[in-house]
């Protein structure tokens, strides 16, 4: 009886710990279904809630990739708006971010944590957001 019950308590905690999704499938999946052209372009160092991103966009392109230090950062460009991954050098993403430009120099928005595979059909990330700014150096 003692085996059995470690063992559920055992499966839980492990599923409660897993990722909703990995950067290559849910985390595109939501980066795709942004399909507006870009007009804006992010490409540049970036100081955020974060702290120092650096991030990279090809001139005409929506796709954009960086780095955080301790992220991956994957995104697109739909309109004024950025949608932003933080993944982890496994693959995971651990926040969704949304964010708007305010002007050339600056975003504003939400970002999320994601979802447990507890969360089934849930989506990516939470709904609940929490402010995010990020300022161009």
């Amino acid at each position: 009886m003692f085996f059995k019950m470690f063992t559920v308590f055992f499966l839980f905690v492990f599923a409660t710990s897993l990722n909703a999704g990995t950067l290559e499938n849910k985390g595109q999946e939501w980066l795709d279904i942004q399909k507006d052209p870009p007009v804006i372009n992010v490409s540049g160092t970036w100081d955020s809630d974060f702290g120092i991103m650096h991030l990279q966009q090809a001139e005409g392109s929506r796709d954009v990739s960086g780095s955080e230090g301790k992220y991956d950062l994957k995104g697109v460009v739909s309109g004024k708006m950025l949608y932003l991954l933080f993944g982890t050098g496994h693959g995971t993403v651990d926040y969704c971010a949304v964010l708007s430009a305010d002007s050339e120099n600056l975003l504003n928005g939400n970002y999320h944590y994601r979802n447990t595979r507890l969360k089934f059909g849930a989506g990516l990330c939470q709904e609940k957001g929490y402010s995010m700014y990020m300022r161009k150096k």
